[in-house]
């Protein structure tokens, strides 16, 4: 499965798109796919999964959520879910972010496209630069137990 890399950084036009990064949109068409699926996020991001790992994630939901507490994992299905969409590509290589998303992800104008492997994740650019400096401090107290 390929992993999604990178930083990009778009304007939302007037009706709510983005560009989807080429190498992205390569990946799709690799893929055979038709769209991605934008989805909720945590940290106040939104997730774009390419049709493949959003069938891993499914799969992983579908065996790991089988917790003691069945109305907590339906609550957490019921939420990714009902917060997921098809994301056609539409000729300029953008597509179209819902409004109850871009509200979640306090998107206004700028916002930025960061690969995490499997998935990108799509921020407002203000709010991404807060999370910054505090993963930054993360990435080096981890690296040494990655041997990086």
């Amino acid at each position: 499965m390929p992993a999604l890399i990178g930083r990009y950084e778009y304007s939302l036009d007037p009706k709510n798109r983005v560009v989807v990064p080429p190498r992205y949109r390569e990946l799709l068409s690799e893929e055979k796919g038709r769209h991605f699926i934008l989805s909720i996020g945590a940290d106040g991001c939104l997730y774009l999964f390419l049709p493949s790992q959003w069938e891993t994630l499914h799969s992983q939901i579908r065996d790991v959520i089988q917790v003691k507490d069945k109305a907590k994992a339906r609550a957490a299905r019921r939420h990714l879910y009902s917060n997921s969409h098809e994301a056609p590509v539409d000729e300029q290589g953008r597509i179209l972010v819902p409004t109850g998303l871009k509200d979640h992800a306090g998107m206004k104008r700028d916002v930025v496209v960061v690969g995490t492997g499997t998935k990108a994740e799509i921020w407002d650019r203000s709010r991404l630069a807060s999370k910054e400096k505090s993963a930054a401090r993360m990435f080096e107290s981890l690296s040494a137990d990655l041997d990086l």
